[in-house]
């Protein structure tokens, strides 16, 4: 009896000290807000650049998974003229030339990254930009996807290829023919 009691008193501490016994804390993830132009000639590109980037699964150091939300053109105008503004985490222009009517923005230019190969518009230049206000995981969050896109390098298109030739039919090999014989 007493060894049941001893049995049952260490199953229960050593439940109670073991981490595996314990639930874990989930780490929220990260949302990355991306402020872009849907009626520009790569916003198409750009929605599919999201989805690569989340099929990815990425994590930030402390595990955290990474979220991508695209918002649109009216909440795009504020994040151009207050690029302080603490929803915005990233924002993506046509060209460097639509930064001179946000002063603003202007300031933040000079550490945007261009992702043109990414948008499918090399040879423009298609700049993202980080808030420099932006700290901690949403900064992280935001650079990785950055970093992803300026790393992205789309495929070449297919090439039409001619089709290939069909084989030819096999030949049966020529039946050997015997020569009759003459009885003479």
């Amino acid at each position: 009896m007493e060894l049941r009691w001893l049995l049952l008193a260490v199953l229960t501490a050593s439940c109670a000290l073991l981490p595996g016994c314990k639930p874990r804390t989930k780490v929220q993830p990260v949302i990355v807000r991306i402020f872009h132009d849907i009626s520009s000639p790569y916003a198409t590109a750009m929605d599919h650049r999201i989805l690569d980037f989340e099929a990815t699964n990425p994590r930030l150091s402390n595990g955290a998974a990474v979220q991508v939300g695209s918002l649109g053109m009216s909440d795009l105008q504020s994040a151009l003229n207050h690029p302080d503004d603490p929803a915005v985490d990233v924002v993506v222009l046509d060209s460097p030339a639509q930064a001179v009517d946000y002063p603003a923005l202007q300031a933040e230019m000079s550490h945007a990254v261009n992702v043109c190969a990414a948008m499918e518009a090399c040879p423009a230049e298609v700049p993202a930009v980080v808030p420099s206000k932006l700290q901690g995981d949403r900064a992280e969050a935001a650079n990785k996807f950055v970093q992803f896109l300026a790393a992205k390098t789309m495929p070449p298109p297919p090439v039409a290829q001619p089709a290939a030739p069909e084989p030819a039919p096999a030949q049966a090999p020529p039946a050997a023919t015997a020569k009759p014989h003459k009885k003479g």
